[in-house]
């Protein structure tokens, strides 16, 4: 094996290695955190689209749009 072969072998061993040591989450836990990410996107998306339509009506009433 040449000397890249041996950079790659040692490189999956090493990896292999490090996410052995990786804390996975409870499945708990994930369901846990992915219904914050969808709640957090879902009130943002509604805050944007209120500051949107806000600014939408106060551009109609000056003229710009």
């Amino acid at each position: 094996m040449d000397n890249g072969g041996k950079k790659t072998v040692e490189f999956l061993i090493e990896t292999q290695g490090e996410l052995q040591k990786v804390a996975w989450p409870t499945k708990y836990e994930l369901v846990g955190s992915t219904v914050v990410v969808l709640v957090s996107v879902v009130v943002i998306g509604i805050f944007v689209l209120g500051v949107d339509w806000f600014v939408s009506i106060i551009m109609g009433y000056i003229g710009v749009l």
